[in-house]
């Protein structure tokens, strides 16, 4: 980045902008069956804990887009790796997680370019999201 250019956190039109489309996806990712069906920590989640938490998920959420877009916040949850790790998910389900961010930004008119570097920075933490995916399922 050049010194004269504005952050991603700047060209996406900062906390508000940020905000609006975090909640957007929010709620359509709490309506999408693939996610929501993946698996039984998934689904468990998504139909009891994950209503009561979703208004602070979602600040934690702006929060790291904030964060990793250049903005004057600290994200201030657990690595995302650590946060993840037992809801085992697939690795084709963190692609459908980052098509439905994909959905909300294109929602928000967000351009091409900024669109690319939000998702590229979600899909850096693949890997660490995912890994919980390979651990033994346990028998209640």
């Amino acid at each position: 980045m050049s010194g004269s250019e504005s952050s991603l956190y700047e060209r996406l039109g900062g906390v508000y902008a940020i905000s609006a489309v975090i909640d957007h996806f929010s709620d359509q990712l709490l309506k999408n069956e693939k996610v929501v069906n993946a698996n039984p920590y998934l689904k468990e989640w998504h139909t009891q804990e994950f209503k009561v938490r979703l208004p602070g998920l979602k600040f934690l959420r702006t929060l790291w887009a904030c964060s990793v877009t250049g903005g004057p916040f600290q994200y201030a949850g657990r690595p995302l790796g650590e946060a993840h790790l037992n809801f085992r998910i697939p690795p084709e389900v963190f692609d459908e997680v980052a098509e439905e961010l994909e959905r909300s930004l294109k929602h928000f008119h967000v351009p091409e370019r900024e669109r690319s570097e939000v998702l590229a920075a979600f899909n850096a933490n693949k890997s660490g999201v995912t890994a919980g995916s390979i651990l033994p399922t346990l028998k209640k």
